[in-house]
């Protein structure tokens, strides 16, 4: 059998469309904690890390840009004014803090744009985990199988000339007894059954 790999299976149109196994009630179905290899258990560990971090950076865009946004807010309510120095103390903290929510929402954002490809990389590397062990799993099973085949197949000879043997000595016992039964009569054999099964 060839080997599964991500380069191989990069290529199909299809792979590209795998849902995030993590979030299939069928994918641990298919693979139970105990049959799951170390690889298995690393990337569905990556897989839901990044399922993890992924709605913790939409949560925190949406915190940092409502921050933002009140910060602006209170530039735009707070302009008119006087000028005094805790005034100016305010107005330069806001728009220090509304720079650093700009930078913050840029790193976010491009973190978010970036989570997706890592997300489903991990993803297709889970599937060939997966579908490496489910194949390891099937020829095995198939080797057992052909053994088992061999083992009924003989059964199956050596019934088929029990059932001839046992067929051929109730013949010859049903013959012998209708024998005796002819020549001594029914009398006789009735004593002779109660001696017979004593």
């Amino acid at each position: 059998m060839a080997e599964i790999t991500y380069e191989v299976l990069k290529e199909a149109l299809a792979y590209r469309n795998v849902p995030i196994l993590t979030l299939n009630q069928r994918w641990y179905q298919l693979v139970p904690e105990i049959s799951k290899t170390d690889e298995i258990r690393y990337w569905e560990g990556q897989v839901n890390e990044l399922l993890k971090r992924q709605g913790q950076v939409t949560n925190d865009l949406t915190d940092v840009k409502k921050i933002k946004s009140q910060l602006i807010q209170d530039v735009v309510e707070n302009m008119e004014e006087d000028s005094s120095s805790k005034h100016k103390k305010r107005m330069n903290k806001n728009q220090r803090l509304i720079h650093e929510a700009k930078e913050k929402i840029l790193q976010l954002e491009d973190e978010e744009k970036e989570i997706p490809k890592k997300l489903a990389e991990a993803n297709h590397k889970l599937l060939i985990e997966t579908a490496k062990m489910c194949f390891d799993k099937i020829n095995e099973n198939n080797k057992d199988l052909e053994v088992l085949n061999k083992w009924i197949d003989a059964t199956r000879v050596k019934l088929k000339r029990n059932l001839l043997i046992k067929q051929d000595k109730e013949e010859t016992n049903n013959q012998l007894y209708a024998g005796m039964h002819n020549i001594l009569g029914a009398e006789v054999m009735g004593i002779l059954d109660k001696i017979n099964d004593q």
